[in-house]
């Protein structure tokens, strides 16, 4: 029962914070360009082909997935720190 109460904490606690990049005198404007860059370079992309029912072979829209990992690092390397505030 205690388990169950625990998870049930983390869970509400999650749900109701967020990740955020935060860095000392840094504008607004200059956030919002490191975290497009450290997306961009985050990123990595595709293209998908798809067999369609009538045998031949489509090509859906770029897919795009963004790792994690890369663009923390990328934002710590500029000299960000991640914290969480409540949302």
């Amino acid at each position: 029962m205690k388990m169950r109460i625990a998870v049930l904490f983390l869970i509400v606690f999650a749900a109701g914070c967020s990740a955020a990049w935060e860095r000392s005198n840094v504008t607004g404007p200059q956030l919002v360009a490191d975290t497009d860059a450290c997306k961009v370079a985050a990123t990595g992309g595709r293209l998908e082909l798809q067999e369609t029912l009538s045998g031949s072979t489509a090509l859906l829209l770029p897919v795009s997935t963004l790792d994690h990992r890369a663009f923390a690092a990328c934002m710590r390397e500029r000299g960000y720190e991640q914290g969480f505030v409540a949302d």
